[in-house]
Protein backbone atom coordinates (compact mmCIF):
# COMPACT_ATOMS: atom_id res chain seq x y z
CA UNK A 1 0.00 0.00 0.00
CA UNK A 2 1.21 3.49 -0.86
CA UNK A 3 1.63 6.28 1.69
CA UNK A 4 -1.69 7.87 0.72
CA UNK A 5 -3.55 4.59 1.30
CA UNK A 6 -1.79 4.05 4.61
CA UNK A 7 -2.66 7.59 5.68
CA UNK A 8 -6.32 6.93 4.94
CA UNK A 9 -6.26 3.71 6.98
CA UNK A 10 -4.38 5.32 9.87
CA UNK A 11 -6.80 8.23 10.10
CA UNK A 12 -9.60 5.87 11.19
CA UNK A 13 -7.91 3.41 13.52
CA UNK A 14 -4.15 3.96 13.87
CA UNK A 15 -1.83 1.35 15.33
CA UNK A 16 1.77 1.89 16.37
CA UNK A 17 3.05 -0.53 13.72
CA UNK A 18 0.92 1.16 11.07
CA UNK A 19 2.11 4.61 12.07
CA UNK A 20 5.74 3.53 11.92
CA UNK A 21 5.07 2.14 8.45
CA UNK A 22 3.55 5.48 7.49
CA UNK A 23 6.52 7.44 8.87
CA UNK A 24 9.15 5.16 7.31
CA UNK A 25 7.62 3.76 4.09
CA UNK A 26 10.99 2.57 2.79
CA UNK A 27 11.64 0.58 5.97
CA UNK A 28 14.69 2.68 6.86
CA UNK A 29 14.70 5.13 9.77
CA UNK A 30 17.16 7.20 7.72
CA UNK A 31 14.53 7.90 5.06
CA UNK A 32 11.38 9.14 6.82
CA UNK A 33 8.37 10.63 5.08
CA UNK A 34 8.39 14.01 6.83
CA UNK A 35 4.91 14.91 5.61
CA UNK A 36 3.53 11.80 7.32
CA UNK A 37 4.50 13.21 10.72
CA UNK A 38 1.65 15.71 10.27
CA UNK A 39 -0.91 12.90 10.43
CA UNK A 40 -2.85 13.87 13.57
CA UNK A 41 -4.19 10.44 14.67
CA UNK A 42 -0.74 8.87 14.38
CA UNK A 43 0.90 11.82 16.10
CA UNK A 44 -1.48 11.48 19.06
CA UNK A 45 -0.89 7.73 19.28
CA UNK A 46 2.89 8.01 19.15
CA UNK A 47 2.89 10.77 21.77
CA UNK A 48 0.56 8.68 23.93
CA UNK A 49 2.84 5.63 23.66
CA UNK A 50 5.92 7.71 24.45
CA UNK A 51 4.20 9.24 27.48
CA UNK A 52 2.96 5.83 28.59
CA UNK A 53 6.41 4.27 28.62
CA UNK A 54 7.82 7.46 30.14
CA UNK A 55 5.32 7.15 32.99
CA UNK A 56 6.31 3.52 33.51
CA UNK A 57 10.02 4.43 33.59
CA UNK A 58 9.35 7.27 36.01
CA UNK A 59 7.10 5.13 38.21
CA UNK A 60 10.04 2.82 38.93
CA UNK A 61 11.58 5.68 40.93
CA UNK A 62 8.66 7.99 41.73
CA UNK A 63 8.34 6.98 45.39
CA UNK A 64 12.04 6.45 46.01
CA UNK A 65 12.56 10.05 47.24
CA UNK A 66 9.82 9.41 49.82
CA UNK A 67 11.42 6.11 50.84
CA UNK A 68 14.90 7.68 51.12
CA UNK A 69 13.53 10.61 53.12
CA UNK A 70 11.87 8.28 55.65
CA UNK A 71 15.02 6.17 56.01
CA UNK A 72 17.29 9.21 56.29
CA UNK A 73 15.09 10.86 58.93
CA UNK A 74 14.37 7.63 60.78
CA UNK A 75 10.87 9.00 61.18
CA UNK A 76 7.40 8.82 59.64
CA UNK A 77 6.32 12.21 61.04
CA UNK A 78 3.70 13.84 58.85
CA UNK A 79 2.63 10.60 57.18
CA UNK A 80 -0.90 9.32 57.66
CA UNK A 81 -1.23 5.61 58.51
CA UNK A 82 -4.68 5.39 56.96
CA UNK A 83 -3.46 7.07 53.77
CA UNK A 84 -0.55 4.63 53.44
CA UNK A 85 -2.72 1.57 54.05
CA UNK A 86 -5.49 2.67 51.71
CA UNK A 87 -3.02 3.64 48.99
CA UNK A 88 -1.46 0.18 49.18
CA UNK A 89 -4.87 -1.49 48.99
CA UNK A 90 -5.74 0.70 46.00
CA UNK A 91 -2.48 -0.28 44.28
CA UNK A 92 -3.27 -3.97 44.83
CA UNK A 93 -6.78 -3.54 43.42
CA UNK A 94 -5.50 -1.52 40.46
CA UNK A 95 -2.93 -4.17 39.54
CA UNK A 96 -5.60 -6.88 39.96
CA UNK A 97 -7.93 -4.95 37.64
CA UNK A 98 -5.50 -4.31 34.79
CA UNK A 99 -3.30 -7.42 34.72
CA UNK A 100 -5.96 -9.88 33.43
CA UNK A 101 -7.47 -7.48 30.83
CA UNK A 102 -4.78 -7.67 28.17
CA UNK A 103 -4.42 -3.89 27.79
CA UNK A 104 -1.17 -2.61 26.30
CA UNK A 105 1.46 -2.47 29.05
CA UNK A 106 2.11 1.18 28.18
CA UNK A 107 -1.38 2.06 29.48
CA UNK A 108 -1.04 0.58 32.97
CA UNK A 109 2.48 -0.75 33.63
CA UNK A 110 3.30 1.84 36.30
CA UNK A 111 0.95 -0.02 38.65
CA UNK A 112 3.51 -2.82 38.98
CA UNK A 113 6.25 -0.50 40.23
CA UNK A 114 3.91 1.59 42.38
CA UNK A 115 2.67 -1.57 44.08
CA UNK A 116 6.21 -2.62 45.02
CA UNK A 117 7.11 0.83 46.34
CA UNK A 118 3.86 1.13 48.30
CA UNK A 119 4.68 -2.18 50.00
CA UNK A 120 8.09 -0.78 51.00
CA UNK A 121 6.57 2.42 52.42
CA UNK A 122 3.96 0.36 54.25
CA UNK A 123 6.71 -1.72 55.85
CA UNK A 124 8.78 1.34 56.75
CA UNK A 125 5.81 2.98 58.41
CA UNK A 126 5.23 -0.03 60.64
CA UNK A 127 8.95 -0.30 61.37
CA UNK A 128 9.17 3.29 62.68
CA UNK A 129 5.78 3.44 64.37
CA UNK A 130 5.70 0.39 66.61
CA UNK A 131 7.61 -2.35 64.86
CA UNK A 132 6.78 -5.09 62.36
CA UNK A 133 4.77 -7.58 64.37
CA UNK A 134 1.58 -9.64 64.21
CA UNK A 135 -0.59 -6.65 63.26
CA UNK A 136 1.61 -5.90 60.24
CA UNK A 137 1.50 -9.55 59.13
CA UNK A 138 -2.28 -9.80 59.52
CA UNK A 139 -2.88 -6.65 57.46
CA UNK A 140 -0.43 -7.69 54.74
CA UNK A 141 -1.91 -11.21 54.47
CA UNK A 142 -5.41 -9.71 54.28
CA UNK A 143 -4.30 -7.46 51.42
CA UNK A 144 -2.78 -10.44 49.59
CA UNK A 145 -5.99 -12.46 49.90
CA UNK A 146 -8.07 -9.53 48.66
CA UNK A 147 -5.72 -9.10 45.70
CA UNK A 148 -6.00 -12.75 44.72
CA UNK A 149 -9.82 -12.64 44.91
CA UNK A 150 -9.90 -9.57 42.65
CA UNK A 151 -7.24 -10.81 40.22
CA UNK A 152 -8.92 -14.18 39.63
CA UNK A 153 -12.41 -12.56 39.66
CA UNK A 154 -13.57 -14.85 42.48
CA UNK A 155 -15.96 -12.40 44.16
CA UNK A 156 -19.60 -13.07 43.10
CA UNK A 157 -21.54 -10.42 41.21
CA UNK A 158 -23.54 -8.01 43.35
CA UNK A 159 -27.18 -7.79 42.27
CA UNK A 160 -29.31 -4.72 43.03
CA UNK A 161 -33.08 -4.64 43.30
CA UNK A 162 -34.88 -3.13 40.32
CA UNK A 163 -36.19 -0.31 42.50
CA UNK A 164 -32.66 0.67 43.54
CA UNK A 165 -31.48 0.68 39.93
CA UNK A 166 -34.38 2.90 38.92
CA UNK A 167 -33.84 5.32 41.81
CA UNK A 168 -30.10 5.64 41.17
CA UNK A 169 -30.55 5.65 37.38
CA UNK A 170 -28.09 2.76 37.00
CA UNK A 171 -27.55 1.37 33.52
CA UNK A 172 -27.41 -2.17 34.87
CA UNK A 173 -28.47 -3.82 38.09
CA UNK A 174 -25.36 -5.81 38.92
CA UNK A 175 -21.69 -5.14 39.69
CA UNK A 176 -19.11 -7.69 38.57
CA UNK A 177 -15.83 -8.51 40.28
CA UNK A 178 -14.11 -6.68 37.41
CA UNK A 179 -16.19 -3.57 38.16
CA UNK A 180 -15.27 -3.89 41.83
CA UNK A 181 -11.55 -4.18 41.07
CA UNK A 182 -11.73 -1.10 38.85
CA UNK A 183 -13.84 0.90 41.28
CA UNK A 184 -11.83 0.24 44.45
CA UNK A 185 -8.85 2.36 43.31
CA UNK A 186 -11.17 5.33 42.72
CA UNK A 187 -12.52 5.07 46.26
CA UNK A 188 -9.16 4.36 47.91
CA UNK A 189 -7.37 7.15 46.04
CA UNK A 190 -10.00 9.59 47.28
CA UNK A 191 -10.19 8.26 50.82
CA UNK A 192 -6.43 7.72 51.22
CA UNK A 193 -5.48 11.22 50.11
CA UNK A 194 -8.18 13.07 52.06
CA UNK A 195 -6.81 12.13 55.54
CA UNK A 196 -3.32 13.25 54.41
CA UNK A 197 -4.70 16.52 53.03
CA UNK A 198 -6.70 17.17 56.22
CA UNK A 199 -3.74 16.26 58.43
CA UNK A 200 -1.46 18.62 56.50
CA UNK A 201 -3.95 21.46 56.83
CA UNK A 202 -4.49 20.84 60.55
CA UNK A 203 -0.77 20.56 61.42
CA UNK A 204 0.29 23.33 59.03
CA UNK A 205 3.26 21.24 57.93
CA UNK A 206 3.85 18.20 55.70
CA UNK A 207 6.52 16.43 57.75
CA UNK A 208 8.49 13.88 55.74
CA UNK A 209 6.38 14.13 52.59
CA UNK A 210 8.74 14.47 49.62
CA UNK A 211 8.02 17.25 47.13
CA UNK A 212 9.78 15.35 44.32
CA UNK A 213 7.48 12.35 44.74
CA UNK A 214 4.31 14.42 44.59
CA UNK A 215 5.58 16.59 41.74
CA UNK A 216 6.29 13.45 39.70
CA UNK A 217 2.93 11.97 40.73
CA UNK A 218 1.15 15.10 39.50
CA UNK A 219 2.98 15.25 36.17
CA UNK A 220 2.57 11.51 35.64
CA UNK A 221 -1.13 11.73 36.52
CA UNK A 222 -1.70 14.45 33.92
CA UNK A 223 0.11 12.40 31.29
CA UNK A 224 -1.83 9.27 32.21
CA UNK A 225 -5.15 11.10 31.79
CA UNK A 226 -4.07 11.92 28.22
CA UNK A 227 -2.99 8.36 27.41
CA UNK A 228 -6.22 6.94 28.85
CA UNK A 229 -8.36 9.24 26.71
CA UNK A 230 -6.24 8.45 23.67
CA UNK A 231 -5.90 4.66 23.96
CA UNK A 232 -8.60 3.23 26.26
CA UNK A 233 -12.36 3.34 26.26
CA UNK A 234 -12.49 2.75 30.01
CA UNK A 235 -14.44 5.20 32.17
CA UNK A 236 -13.34 3.55 35.42
CA UNK A 237 -9.68 4.06 34.55
CA UNK A 238 -10.28 7.65 33.46
CA UNK A 239 -12.18 8.48 36.67
CA UNK A 240 -9.43 6.92 38.79
CA UNK A 241 -6.71 8.87 36.99
CA UNK A 242 -8.59 12.19 37.27
CA UNK A 243 -9.22 11.64 40.97
CA UNK A 244 -5.57 10.80 41.64
CA UNK A 245 -4.36 13.81 39.61
CA UNK A 246 -6.54 16.27 41.54
CA UNK A 247 -5.48 15.04 44.96
CA UNK A 248 -1.78 14.73 44.17
CA UNK A 249 -1.91 18.32 42.96
CA UNK A 250 -3.52 19.46 46.22
CA UNK A 251 -0.83 17.75 48.33
CA UNK A 252 1.91 19.18 46.11
CA UNK A 253 0.52 22.68 46.65
CA UNK A 254 0.38 22.02 50.41
CA UNK A 255 4.04 20.95 50.46
CA UNK A 256 4.95 24.17 48.66
CA UNK A 257 2.76 26.31 50.92
CA UNK A 258 4.03 24.75 54.18
CA UNK A 259 7.65 24.20 53.09
CA UNK A 260 9.03 26.59 55.75
CA UNK A 261 7.05 24.99 58.57
CA UNK A 262 8.81 22.32 60.66
CA UNK A 263 7.00 19.51 62.54
CA UNK A 264 6.83 19.77 66.30
CA UNK A 265 9.03 17.59 68.51
CA UNK A 266 6.05 15.42 69.44
CA UNK A 267 5.29 14.78 65.78
CA UNK A 268 8.89 13.82 65.09
CA UNK A 269 8.78 11.15 67.79
CA UNK A 270 5.64 9.48 66.51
Amino acid sequence: AGPSVLRCIMSSSPTLAGCLGLYFPSGSILAPDLAAFLDVPCFKLVVSKALGYGIIAGSALVKMPQIFKIVQAGSVAGLSASSIGLELFGAIASFSYFAPLGYAFSTWGENVFLLVQNVIIFGLYFHWSGGIGPRFCIVLISFCIAGMLLYFRLIPDLQFAAGVCSTLHLQRCHITCKDLAGGIPIVTIFVSRVPQIVQNARQRHTGQLAIVTYALNTLGGAARVFTTVQELDDKLTLASNLCGLAQNLIILLQIIAYRKQAPSESAKKR
